[in-house]
């Protein structure tokens, strides 16, 4: 199983590119005024925000646990 850090790391890579990709569609909502998000662009912001969801409960109870 992975340590914590590599956890927090995996974990930190996913949300930058999650924000990224966010920004991606509001640069185009603010260009076009009308939200064309391509179908694989939003099954991977909602596979990277699911990831990242679970991450950080791994994240939480790692911290719980050692409290």
């Amino acid at each position: 199983m992975s340590n914590r850090f590599e956890i927090l790391e995996e974990y930190q890579e996913a949300n930058s590119e999650l924000d990224r990709l966010k920004g991606m569609a509001a640069q185009q909502q603010d260009r076009s005024r009308v939200v064309t998000i391509y179908p694989h662009l939003r099954e991977r912001v909602s596979h990277l925000s699911q990831k990242c969801e679970q991450l950080d409960m791994l994240l939480e109870a790692i911290n719980a646990s050692e409290d």
